[in-house]
């Protein structure tokens, strides 16, 4: 079994998380494991342990508390759909049964190295709308590349925010995955282009 968080910010999913290490910290610096960036939060708000009995949620003394289904806690352990509340962010806890292949956020399109190339040509050349086999773009559609942590380049029509698996775009605008490198990439981050 393994232990998924869902995070929302103002009612509206914006990461999920599967928990693979004994402690996940949780707050507003950019060290964190969970970056919660919120004048609400505390920089080391929260820290979320794996121990032998199951998952535990502790404050780090906090400004603001933390709270587990409306009751503000100092260290509780967490069930399946426990609802945590740190500042204005929800973090959900799910119990899976393995590592989900596919999320809310994931993209509804897939395309190959070769055609990745062609349409970051097109786009550099054209401002007016352009077919590209079944995928249809134009200036407003992807202005914005950047790579995951897993390897994978994504289009978007909106400048993303980091999350903390890859890149989010905050504004619902659109999101394609463009092509799977063969290998992760840790300087993620780092990626983010203007096209």
């Amino acid at each position: 079994m393994l232990s998924k968080l869902i995070i929302r910010h103002n009612g509206r999913k914006i990461d999920e998380l599967i928990i693979k290490r004994d402690v996940v910290t949780l707050g507003r610096k950019a060290d964190n494991d969970l970056r919660l960036e919120d004048s609400t939060v505390s920089n080391r708000h929260a820290r979320i342990q794996r121990r032998t009995d199951g998952l535990y949620v502790e404050d780090c003394d906090s400004t603001n508390g933390t709270f587990v289904n409306g009751k503000q806690v100092q260290t509780k352990k967490l069930l399946n759909g426990d609802v945590v509340v740190i500042g204005k962010y929800t973090v959900v806890h799910e119990v899976v049964e393995e590592e989900p292949l596919t999320t809310e956020l994931d993209p509804t399109l897939q395309i190959g190295k070769q055609e990745f190339a062609v349409l970051l040509a097109r786009l550099s050349k054209s401002s007016s709308d352009e077919s590209i086999g079944p995928l249809k773009l134009n200036k407003k559609t992807l202005n914005w590349i950047a790579q995951d942590e897993n390897g994978v380049w994504w289009g978007f029509e909106n400048e993303p925010i980091t999350g903390v698996h890859g890149w989010l775009d905050t504004l619902d605008g659109t999101k394609i995955l463009l092509k799977q490198e063969s290998k992760a990439n840790p300087g993620w981050r780092d990626t983010l282009r203007k096209l």
